[in-house]
């Protein structure tokens, strides 16, 4: 198989066209990727809002200094643990790092990054997302193929926008798509 194209998915982003299920997590979805090899992939949906949380108790600060009433938004990463919590996030931040990328992003998963989010030295820009979205070798290249989803390049300040309710549209928007063009059935002229 041609690494290349492997390798070029690693630090992208993933928009889901209209052809994927609306019932599904993945409609609509916006994936940053993490990795993409031969042996499958991995990525984190950043727009689905799920609720907010306070961080002193949830993440079990104890500094009095930390305001009790601060809340952070929680986002569904995927189908996959949802009992394992990541924070995307600038790459300002680097302590315990689980990955780096190139684009100025990095990944962390440890309490650290929560305490030091509360109390004002975490990273300028961060996402606190619960599971992760991973597919089978071969699974992801298929659906691309199949026109389940939009690869771009990533857009840090994108995916740290507010509003993640209309990233989605916005994702198509910014690439000249006309979300209403897409059609169920393919023809010949």
């Amino acid at each position: 198989m041609n690494d290349k194209f492997f390798d070029s998915l690693s630090g992208k982003t993933l928009i889901a066209t209209p052809y994927v299920l609306a019932e599904g997590i993945f409609h609509k979805s916006l994936i940053y990727m993490l990795s993409h090899t031969e042996e499958g992939a991995m990525g984190l949906i950043f727009n689905n809002l799920v609720n907010y949380i306070e961080l002193k108790s949830f993440f079990k600060i104890a500094s009095d200094k930390v305001d009790p009433e601060l809340t952070m938004p929680i986002y569904l990463g995927g189908p996959m643990e949802h009992e394992r919590g990541f924070f995307l996030h600038s790459d300002d931040y680097n302590k315990n790092l689980l990955l780096q990328f190139p684009n100025n992003l990095a990944l962390s998963s440890n309490s650290d990054v929560a305490n030091d989010i509360a109390s004002g030295c975490g990273p300028k820009d961060s996402l606190f997302i619960i599971g992760y979205t991973a597919w089978k070798a071969g699974q992801l290249e298929a659906e691309i193929k199949k026109n389940l989803w939009i690869v771009t390049e990533c857009d840090n300040k994108f995916i740290f926008a507010d509003h993640p309710e209309q990233k989605w549209h916005s994702a198509l928007k910014d690439l000249g798509i006309d979300e209403s063009c897409f059609t169920s059935q393919m023809g010949n002229a």
